[in-house]
């Protein structure tokens, strides 16, 4: 294969990455980053408690809709980055500069977008303006995911666990200030903005500390490649984007607010704990992408096991959600949310299938399979929105919990085939 202008070394730097990363320290602080979804979660439950069912329904749209758009703004240049980086260090700081430089052009235009697009879809001025801001504050969170792409590469876990955990906090202290100063949504998406804004220059010096001088990059030509790299990638980004929250945007359009506040305080807590099998994935990503170069025996022998062990942990994981929906959901966003429950339980099914998915996830990026990746996003999108229009409406969030649970499984079995045949 032609080496790319945006595979070589622009310039000497640290030397390449150990052939083995060491696998025990770096799930050690995959954990802890996974474990700051909590700071996040005690947010929303709060905001879910303080607002009630309406407003934090029209939050809950507002951040589907913003979220769904701030895929745009990265288009796949994380993950690119990282199985960069992870295959030759040199690359960090020439990746990283160009990354930030084409983001100033992909982030004005999914802010510009999302107005575009809130203003046709919802009224409500308070939601339009929560919408927009909650927009920036995506392009600052997809700032900070390519220094975190970087620092996943070169093995510094624990720099990428900093960045974090300072975002998640700065978001928990900093929402909650605005929500007791009776604010509201408004207030609260606003909040974020000026969190993101904090925990991005954080990470920036952290960056710095790294790589030294980190600025703006404008090689043309290395954009173009990183854009063409990257292309695959940010399709499937966002046609997964658009299946992990269309049921929200749906649900808003098609049920009303207090129904969408009601399923957003059961898919938050299920999102919460998809956070245990991402900590695999995470993990797994560096590590193979390396070893698919470098021997394909232990390339194999890592994947399988990184499936049995996801699947070990699948179905205890989904029956023990099953079990405690309801003390926990009660005791956390209060009695308010009992309709909530059930949903929760159909969604915490889906566990047992979201272990071995984001194995499957990391096995695909490491052998530059990204194309399967989003053929799998395509069909497990396209049947997730079927689902949605067919069972939202005798179903309400009921019939959208279900459609999610039936689309992972879909996701599964269709990336499984995918990756078993032969390339």
């Amino acid at each position: 294969m032609t080496e790319t202008r945006a595979q070589r070394p622009s310039a000497p730097g640290p030397p390449p990455a150990p052939a083995r990363a060491n696998t025990g320290r770096n799930a050690a602080f995959a954990t802890l980053s996974a474990g700051s979804g909590v700071l996040l979660l005690a947010l929303l439950i709060f905001a879910g408690r303080w607002l009630g069912d309406d407003a934090y329904g029209r939050f809950s749209f507002a951040l589907a809709l913003a979220v769904i758009f701030e895929t745009l703004t990265d288009f796949g240049l994380k993950d690119v980055t990282t199985r960069a980086v992870a295959r030759d260090r040199r690359l960090a700081a020439s990746y990283l500069a160009n990354t930030f430089g084409l983001k100033l052009l992909l982030g004005a235009a999914t802010v510009f977008l999302l107005a575009a697009t809130v203003a046709l879809l919802r009224p409500e001025w308070d939601v339009r303006v929560a919408t927009v801001a909650l927009g920036c504050a995506a392009v600052f969170r997809s700032y900070m995911t390519s220094v975190r792409s970087v620092f996943y590469g070169i093995d510094r876990f624990d720099l990428e666990t900093a960045v974090l955990v300072a975002d998640r906090g700065l978001l928990l202290v900093i929402g909650m200030a605005a929500l007791l100063a009776g604010y509201g949504v408004m207030g609260l998406a606003i909040a974020f903005v000026v969190a993101r804004a904090a925990a991005l220059a954080a990470a920036w010096i952290l960056a710095t500390g790294q790589l030294g001088r980190v600025g703006f990059g404008a090689d043309l030509g290395f954009w173009r490649d990183l854009q063409l790299q990257a292309v695959p990638f940010g399709a499937f980004l966002i046609v997964l984007q658009l299946y992990n929250y269309i049921d929200t945007v749906m649900l808003g359009l098609m049920r009303g607010d207090a129904e969408t506040g009601l399923y957003n305080a059961a898919y938050r807590l299920y999102e919460g704990a998809s956070h245990i099998p991402s900590i695999i994935g995470v993990v797994l990503t560096p590590r193979l992408a390396r070893e698919y170069v470098s021997d394909r025996l232990a390339h194999a022998r890592l994947a399988k096991r990184g499936l049995v062990a996801a699947a070990a942990l699948a179905l205890p994981a989904s029956a023990a959600g099953i079990l405690v929906a309801g003390p926990v959901t009660r005791a956390l966003f209060g009695l308010e949310y009992d309709a909530s429950v059930r949903v929760f339980q159909i969604l915490i099914a889906g566990a047992a299938v979201v272990f071995p998915l984001a194995v499957l996830h990391a096995v695909a990026i490491s052998m530059n399979a990204e194309r399967r990746l989003l053929a799998t996003a395509v069909v497990g999108c396209a049947a997730n929105l079927a689902l949605n229009l067919l069972l939202i409406p005798p179903y309400g969030m009921h019939g959208a919990a279900a459609a999610t649970l039936l689309g992972e499984a879909i996701s599964l079995g269709v990336l499984g085939a995918l990756l078993w045949r032969p390339r």
